[in-house]
């Protein structure tokens, strides 16, 4: 605790050091947040609970009683979070707008956890038809992000990342309507998974960042887009036997994502296909496998998971939230010795159906959400694909009371 109240001390100066800089202006924001919420059965999750993932396997000790240990119900406390954010905007900068954002969460939500989560960290210039951006921001195929009342966003089924990058955005039409996006995205806190767990090591020993390209349109209240990423990373520099060993894997994967607002009513969704999605929070990874050819190599497992978000209203809004994911497993002709996966590798499918209401007067926001999550655990085969599975579900229910500024 002390450590970070070294940290947010030093923020709290850098950041009024910037304020006394008159060349610049400031634009604060943020929110301070307290939720509360009740699970039917035990569930990984983050941030104290907060930040919902999906309910757990089975756990039965005593196969004569065959009691599940893990269908507990459970209910929290008020958790407290807050986020406090600047704007800041200089003078022009190669014939450019220059701006830059800072953004931090402030949680209590678990003594436990780490207190301060540095969210965005990053500037910018912006150009008449593009515009250039390095730091710490949200990753290209996790922009789009449904309006849920739990701080997950959507997680697992949707994107969940935040890393550094160089973006080039490109903007055509005689509104910008059409954007043409290429970055180049290092792994920091939202990394893959591997031998040492889930760790920025892997894509470091790589050497190469994270590619990505894609483009979007929007008009007319419509909004379509489509990108890509490939990554490369070593699971594994040094051999069991001390060797030192150059071993890779490259990895692919895709997004669809479309949306339209209308008055009142507003509809958005994606759907991301692709390999070792481990690094966006999808429930994916990979593992050593052995080939019909009787060699040991690093091989994916792919996976598809989509969601879609439809919400009405305005200062009284209903929304409703579904979301899918299945385990589409590796190569044909595989088979795996050991696999690395977020969430085990015994999750078939899994799926969410979230409703929730919201009322917001003035500064404050009333919210509350019913979350039904439902995974397909069951038996691992081979080439990393699940047979056998059998449906555990939990229902939760969310509280949440919001005041923004």
């Amino acid at each position: 605790m002390k450590k970070a109240a070294i940290i947010t001390a030093s923020l709290l100066c850098l950041m009024a050091g910037a304020g006394a800089q008159k060349t610049v202006t400031i634009d604060w924001y943020g929110f301070v947040m307290a939720q509360t919420y009740v699970n039917t059965r035990t569930s990984a999750s983050g941030a104290g609970g907060f930040l919902y993932l999906y309910p757990l396997d089975e756990r039965i000790v005593n196969f004569e009683t065959n009691d599940d240990l893990n269908a507990n119900m459970h209910a929290s406390y008020f958790g407290a979070l807050a986020r406090v954010g600047m704007n800041l905007k200089a003078p022009d900068l190669f014939g450019a707008k220059s701006k830059a954002r800072v953004e931090i969460d402030l949680t209590g939500f678990n003594p436990t956890d780490n207190p301060i989560l540095y969210r965005h960290a990053y500037m910018g210039l912006d150009w008449d038809r593009s515009s250039l951006t390095l730091g710490q921001t949200w990753h290209p195929l996790s922009e789009l992000f449904p309006s849920t009342v739990s701080i997950a966003i959507g997680s697992p089924f949707n994107a969940l990342n935040r890393s550094p990058q160089l973006r080039y955005d490109k903007f055509l039409g005689q509104n910008r309507e059409f954007k043409l996006s290429a970055a180049a995205l290092f792994q920091y806190l939202s990394a893959s998974t591997g031998p040492k767990g889930r760790t920025g090591e892997y894509h470091r020993n790589s050497a190469v960042p994270e590619f990505y390209i894609g483009a979007q349109m929007n008009t007319g209240g419509f909004m379509f887009g489509i990108g890509g990423e490939w990554q490369r990373v070593a699971p594994r520099v040094e051999s069991p036997s001390g060797v030192k060993v150059n071993e890779y894997i490259n990895t692919f994967a895709g997004m669809v994502q479309a949306g339209y607002e209308e008055g009142l009513l507003s509809w958005k969704g994606k759907i991301l296909l692709g390999q070792n999605m481990s690094n966006l929070g999808i429930c994916s990874g990979y593992g050593e496998a052995e080939t019909e050819e009787g060699t040991r190599e690093w091989r994916p497992l792919t996976a598809v998971s989509s969601w879609t978000h439809f919400s009405y209203g305005n200062e009284l809004k209903v929304g409703l939230f579904g979301g899918y994911m299945k385990n589409l497993g590796g190569k044909e002709g595989l088979t795996f010795q050991k696999l690395y996966v977020i969430g085990g590798d015994k999750i078939d499918a899994m799926y969410r159906i979230a409703p929730n209401v919201s009322y917001t007067v003035n500064n404050m926001n009333l919210a509350c959400e019913y979350d039904m999550t439902s995974v397909a655990y069951g038996d691992r085969q081979a080439r990393g694909n699940v047979a056998n599975s059998h449906w555990v579900t939990n229902n939760r229910v969310l509280l949440s009371v919001t005041y923004m500024f």
